[in-house]
């Protein structure tokens, strides 16, 4: 958390955002687009994870077969579909291809494409401010975000990350700032929009799984959750972040009357900041924790610098329009969302791992996606699991999970130090996907071990 005090000091930077969410999510709020997000043209290639030279033994196509041979035997004898590639990051070889070309559900690794048109189109190095502004009236106070949805948290390291503490230090210091000039009763107005369309999508209910992922805006504490790991969200979350807020003003001193949501005037007077993470650090943790609302929310912001609609068509149109342009096939490539939650996103393994190739040669702004990636054994959704030798700190991969979908995309080091890219799955598993995830598990680990 970055906090800003200010008497008649100023607050604000402007881009991106934040959130949480599982992997398994209608309402429509419409209002104005807000300045656009700082943009990140001349972004410095990402030093990879690994190294850009080829090292280690090379990797044969028929080793890499025989591995696969049970992860394709089981999905035969279960009647669903198991699906990927590997490709060596050295001299691109493809080394497997099953059904690689034809477009799957493919659950939270679709926060892999995400994450790369975030960095492509947003400075890694930017915060989100979250403000209070006095009006003229000096009655009137203003509680105004740039789309902070934990509010001065985010990262792996805070150890608050619903954004409690944030808005704790917000309303001491805004409080503080009313004292020193005289104010003891303010009637509370908040930004209620940030982005055009609906901010949460309907057939994620359709599908039963709406309660897996919050509301796109302004701000929110813990991304809207009702309850700290609650996978039950507030519909207006920027309406309970000002509840809070006037709540913790009260206790500070200042008699607050709640008014109503809209934009701060021109003219009105900061009084004090708090600012998130910067944008890489927010990425990290939304792959890591898999993070649904915190996907979405960075795509309307990449849309929104791309010059694109702020709506989730805007936003999976940019994400379609950033592969292309970085040279990634995207053939069969449909979305409804940004992180995966649609069972109706159809994402083909060339298209994952064609990110997953762009970033570790360094390929556009968007080179840094494939370095965020949780660590297998160590970090996140693959904290529990490939926790021991080979695979452990030696696969990194964005987890997939659906009902009927398990999945994987990312890296695995051999034994020799050879880096393969590697984006596999389970599809259609009608009786229930999570307990087929130890064969790709399975199939990782003895990449891992290969000589």
């Amino acid at each position: 958390m970055h906090r800003t005090s200010m008497g008649p000091i100023v607050s604000a930077s402007t881009a991106l955002v934040a959130t949480v969410a599982f992997a398994c999510a209608g309402c429509t709020t419409n209002g104005p687009t807000p300045a656009a997000a700082p943009t990140a043209p001349a972004l410095e290639p990402a030093t990879a994870s690994v190294p850009a030279q080829a090292s280690g033994n090379p990797v044969s196509a028929a080793d890499v077969q025989a591995l696969w041979a049970p992860v394709a035997a089981a999905a035969a004898e279960g009647g669903y579909v198991a699906w990927g590639t590997v490709v060596d990051a050295q001299t691109g070889e493809v080394l497997l291809d099953a059904d690689a070309s034809v477009a799957h559900t493919t659950a939270s690794t679709t926060k892999t494409l995400a994450a790369f048109s975030a960095l492509t189109h947003l400075d890694p190095t930017v915060t989100l401010a979250t403000s209070a502004l006095l009006g003229g009236d000096n009655q009137t106070l203003y509680l105004d975000s740039e789309g902070d949805l934990l509010l001065g948290a985010g990262t792996s390291e805070d150890t608050d990350v619903s954004g409690r503490a944030g808005l704790q230090t917000l309303a001491n210091d805004t409080a503080a700032a009313l004292a020193q000039r005289g104010v003891t009763s303010v009637t509370l107005n908040w930004r209620g929009t940030l982005f055009d369309g609906a901010s949460h999508l309907s057939s994620w209910d359709a599908q039963e799984v709406g309660s897996y992922e919050g509301h796109v805006g302004p701000m929110a504490i813990d991304a809207g959750r009702t309850f700290e790991g609650a996978n039950d969200f507030y519909a207006d979350a920027p309406g309970h972040v000002a509840q809070v807020f006037a709540s913790a003003l009260t206790s500070a001193g200042v008699s607050v009357s709640l008014g109503e949501a809209g934009e701060p005037p021109a003219g009105a007077s900061p009084l004090a900041s708090v600012s998130s993470a910067p944008m890489g650090e927010q990425l990290r943790w939304m792959l890591a924790h898999s993070d649904n609302t915190l996907a979405d929310q960075y795509c309307r912001f990449a849309a929104r610098a791309a010059g694109a609609p702020t709506t989730y068509e805007g936003a999976t149109s940019t994400i379609e329009s950033t592969l292309t342009s970085a040279g990634i096939p995207t053939d069969g490539l449909f979305l409804e969302d940004c992180s995966g939650l649609s069972s109706n996103d159809k994402i083909s393994a060339n298209t994952l791992v064609g990110v997953l190739k762009a970033s570790y040669t360094g390929q556009g702004t968007g080179a840094d996606t494939i370095r965020l990636l949780p660590w297998a054994g160590l970090v996140g959704t693959l904290s529990q699991r490939m926790n021991e030798a080979p695979a452990a700190g030696n696969v990194q991969a964005k987890t997939g999970s659906l009902q009927e979908v398990t999945s994987l995309s990312g890296s695995v080091r051999t034994r020799s130090g050879r880096l393969l890219l590697v984006s596999i799955g389970n599809d259609q598993v009608t009786d229930g996907a999570y307990a087929t995830r130890g064969y790709l598990d399975a199939f990782e680990e003895g990449l891992a071990g290969l000589n």
